[in-house]
């Protein structure tokens, strides 16, 4: 069964003509010419904060690992900031663990209560030698004096809880901190610097410009007529890619994309992720975004 001329024609403009199948009985695999090369991941990496940049320590053409740092912001007035919520954290973790106040007022607690309790006692012995006025003075000091450790408990949690807040506030000057550096998001080449050194940034302008050369997707179209999407979802692929003077690099990989939209003339879009292979006398990669390849199949 040959694919129609409408489906045909549909194909060749979206770029992947697939090959004839066997109206018998379907093939073992199938073959796909004329597929794109493209980026699975890439990002336009953004300052995130407002700044000179103070360094930028990568160049185009460089790989770079995820984490690696890329760009620093002046950081003098965030260092400074650090340095101050993390000194008000200390004082705040010694008043929260100072107890001087609840342990002297335990033994102000201790002495009104002796007090009161003699004065009972001559009272009880000589009925009158203590004005019941008296008794009573000394009874309210002792109550003061059980409410003032309760008191001095109090303030004891909420130096903790201050403490608590200072140090969200070191982890805030510490975020912050580290807002004024640019890491890279993911393994992958810098490709263009839009700032430089001694320029100032605002957050979210983009510094560089990477992408993910290690892992690359290969494009292709299939005819909904002739194969359905479960005869090649997650099955492996061998791709051959021409290079410069008729030399041919070729890779494996696995289709982790089906599309389940049926485009007009009845093709439907699946990719394939392949691992990259660097050229073994310059280190620059085989495999590029844009270029053609062919890509087959093995059918469930």
């Amino acid at each position: 069964m040959r694919v129609s001329a409408i489906a045909f024609t549909a194909l060749l403009i979206a770029g992947c003509a697939p090959a004839a199948v066997s109206a018998a009985e379907a093939p073992p695999a199938i073959t796909l010419d004329g597929c794109l090369v493209s980026l699975i991941e890439e990002a336009q990496v953004p300052a995130q904060q407002a700044g000179v940049l103070q360094e930028v320590a990568v160049e185009e053409g460089q790989q770079v690992k995820a984490g690696e740092l890329l760009a620093k912001i002046d950081d003098i007035r965030a260092k400074m900031a650090f340095r101050v919520a993390g000194l008000e954290y200390e004082v705040a973790q010694e008043e929260a663990a100072n107890d001087v106040h609840v342990r002297y007022a335990t033994a102000a607690a201790r002495v009104t209560e002796a007090e009161y309790l003699m004065n009972m006692e001559a009272n009880r012995k000589v009925p009158g030698s203590v004005a019941q006025i008296e008794i009573q003075k000394l009874l309210l000091t002792h109550r003061r004096t059980v409410l003032e450790i309760e008191q001095a408990r109090m303030n004891l949690r909420i130096a903790a809880l201050k403490a608590k807040v200072s140090y969200a506030k070191v982890e805030s000057a510490e975020e912050n901190l580290q807002r004024h550096q640019i890491t890279a998001p993911l393994d992958a080449e810098v490709v263009t610097l839009y700032r430089h050194a001694g320029e100032w940034v605002e957050p979210g302008d983009p510094v560089m410009h990477l992408v993910r050369m290690n892992r690359l997707r290969i494009e292709g179209f299939l005819d909904a007529a002739q194969t359905a999407p479960g005869e090649v979802a997650g099955q492996p692929v061998a791709v051959s890619v021409p290079l410069a003077r008729g030399s041919v690099a070729k890779f494996t990989g696995k289709v982790v994309f089906v599309s389940p939209l049926v485009q007009a003339g009845g093709a439907y879009k699946v990719w394939a992720a392949v691992e990259n292979q660097p050229e073994p006398r310059t280190g620059l990669w085989l495999l590029r975004p844009g270029l053609s390849a062919k890509m087959t199949i093995q059918l469930k």
